[in-house]
């Protein structure tokens, strides 16, 4: 039980980080906010697992769009399934938890939620929404990748400093 509620208690505290990320530094946009909640969803794998972490990766656009960051609905479960994607990639290429394979495990991530947003935004959002503002567009194609790179490294740095201080068992 109380090996549950430390794992409840943790996935809690990272969505808490995200959503502080997503909403506090919302003024900065995707350049500060992107790396910090795709770092989070990193750090969440690392920590909690992927299914907390893609459970945090799919309420974090719904937030987004619920307090206006977000503005159109229909792109929201493209962002929850390409955050999915990130984690779930990453946590399987970077299983063996050696730095090399979660920095491969980044990469590949990285270009996987780009490849998978950047097609999404073009040819799929445009059955639900006439035309897609160029904006964002824009926002979820190449920067993206740069959002997702970034923020997976950081992760893995800070994650491995986490893991020791929280002396956790690396799953």
């Amino acid at each position: 039980m109380k090996n549950r509620m430390n794992h409840f208690t943790r996935t809690a505290v990272l969505l808490s980080l995200a959503l502080i990320f997503q909403i506090g530094f919302n003024q900065f946009a995707q350049p500060a906010v992107g790396p910090l909640v795709n770092m989070t969803l990193i750090i969440a794998t690392l920590i909690v697992g992927p299914l907390s972490a893609i459970l945090i990766g799919v309420l974090t656009p719904l937030v987004a769009f619920l307090l206006g960051i977000m503005p159109l609905l229909p792109i929201v479960p493209f962002i929850m399934i390409g955050n999915a994607i990130f984690v779930f990639s990453f946590y399987l290429v970077s299983n063996k938890r050696s730095f090399i394979f979660e920095g491969i495990g980044v990469v590949v991530a990285a270009l996987l939620k780009t490849a998978f947003l950047a097609f999404s935004v073009r040819y799929l959002v445009t059955s639900f929404v006439a035309k897609v503002p160029p904006k964002l567009v824009a926002a979820l194609s190449i920067p993206q990748l740069y959002t997702a790179l970034i923020g997976g490294f950081l992760a893995i740095i800070i994650g491995r400093y986490l893991i020791k201080a929280m002396k956790l068992e690396n799953k």
